[in-house]
C-alpha cells in the first residue's frame, strides 16, 4: 500500500521571530492567542500538503501530517509567577484540544482524502503537593486525530504522552537531584520537575476516555509514537499495552534534539522512521529499516519552504 507523509519543519526549542506576550495581556489570553494563529497556519499548509499528495502520490490511502515536539507551547519566560503557570497549562489542557480538534473538522475527508494529523506535543507542568515536599508533574503529549472516523460529529482523537523528562524540556535545567531536574522558567520562577511521567495514553470513547493508543487509524498499517527522548531509553515492548495493535509499520519520531540512531537495532516490523525535529532551525528525514536496521534515507520533496512531503510503501 501506499502512504504519504508531510512534515512541516518548524523551529521549537529557540523562536527568535515569536510574538511576545502584550503588556496587561493575561497568559490565558496569550495562550488562547497562539493557538490562533498556530492552528491558522496548520490548516494552510496541511492544505497544501494534501493537494500535493494528491497529484504527485497517486493511490496514497493517507496523508500523515506531523508537527514537531512543543508546537503549541509559548516561551516559559512569559510565565512570571506560579498562579500563573497554573493558569498556563489549564489553558494548554483546555485549548489545545478544541483547535486541534478544529484543524482537521475543517478539512473534510470528502475534499482533502484522508489525513492523520500527529499535532506536534505540548509540554504541561501539573503541582503535585504542597511546601518543600511539592514538585511538578509533566504531561508533554502528543494528540492523533484524523478527518474521517467520527462519533457523533465529534473526530476520535488519541493521546500519546512522552515518559521520560529531558534536561532540555523546559529550557536548560539549572541543577538536579535523583528522579527530579530544576528549571529556571522566567526570573524568580524555578520549578523542580519529576523526571519520569506515568501518564498512560488515551483515547476519546463514545463519550469517555479509554487508556489506549488508537494506532489502527490507517488499516494496513499500525503506526507508533516516540517524543524525544524516549525513543533512546525506552525498552523494546515497554509501552506495548498502550497501543492498539503491535507489529508497527511506521514509527514516528517527534522531537527537540534526538537524532535517528543508525547503530540501533529498532522492531523487525518498523519499515520506515519520520522525525520531525524542533532544534535549531527544524529538521525533517524519513528513513527506510529492514530486519530492524536502518538501510538508507528516503528523499523527500519540500514544497512551500518548509513542508517535506514523501511517499512511503507498505508492505
Amino acid at each position: 500500500m501506499l502512504v504519504s507523509t508531510a512534515s512541516l519543519r518548524q523551529p521549537t526549542f529557540k523562536v527568535p521571530n515569536h510574538r511576545r506576550r502584550a503588556l496587561e495581556q493575561s497568559v490565558v489570553d496569550y495562550v488562547k492567542s497562539e493557538c490562533e494563529v498556530r492552528a491558522e497556519y496548520v490548516r494552510r499548509k496541511i492544505m497544501i500538503a494534501a493537494k500535493a499528495a494528491r497529484e504527485d502520490h497517486d493511490g496514497s490511502d493517507c496523508l500523515f501530517f506531523t508537527l514537531p515536539e512543543f508546537f503549541w507551547n509559548v516561551p516559559w519566560r512569559e510565565v512570571v509567577t506560579e498562579d500563573e503557570l497554573h493558569q498556563l497549562n489549564a489553558a494548554y489542557l483546555e485549548y489545545v484540544p478544541t483547535y486541534v480538534m478544529g484543524l482537521v473538522k475543517d478539512l473534510p475527508f470528502e475534499r482533502y482524502g484522508k489525513i492523520v494529523l500527529l499535532a506536534g506535543s505540548c509540554a504541561t507542568l501539573i503541582k503535585v503537593g504542597e511546601g518543600d515536599a511539592s514538585y511538578y508533574d509533566v504531561i508533554n503529549y502528543l494528540l492523533a486525530i484524523t478527518n474521517k472516523e467520527y462519533e457523533n460529529d465529534v473526530p476520535l482523537m488519541s493521546m500519546w504522552p512522552k515518559r521520560n523528562v529531558s534536561g532540555i524540556d523546559f529550557g536548560k535545567h539549572v541543577g538536579f537531584e535523583e528522579g527530579y531536574w530544576f528549571f529556571n522558567l522566567s526570573e524568580g520562577l524555578t520549578v523542580k520537575v519529576k523526571k519520569l511521567s506515568n501518564v498512560r495514553a488515551e483515547h476519546s470513547y463514545f463519550g469517555g476516555y479509554e487508556a489506549l493508543f488508537v494506532n489502527s487509524l490507517v488499516m494496513g498499517c499500525p503506526f507508533g509514537i516516540n517524543l524525544c527522548l524516549d525513543y533512546a531509553v525506552l525498552e523494546e515492548g515497554e509501552r506495548d499495552q498502550e497501543i492498539e495493535l503491535s507489529g508497527v509499520k511506521v514509527d514516528f519520531l517527534i522531537a527537540c534534539g534526538m537524532d535517528v540512531d543508525y547503530g540501533k537495532l529498532h522492531p523487525s516490523s518498523v519499515q520506515y522512521i519520520v522525525r520531525n525535529d524542533g532544534m535549531g532551525e527544524g529538521e525533517c528525514e524519513v528513513v527506510k529499516l529492514e530486519a530492524g536496521r536502518i538501510v538508507g534515507v528516503v528523499p523527500s520533496v519540500v514544497i512551500d519552504d518548509n513542508l517535506y512531503l514523501t511517499p512511503l510503501n507498505i508492505d
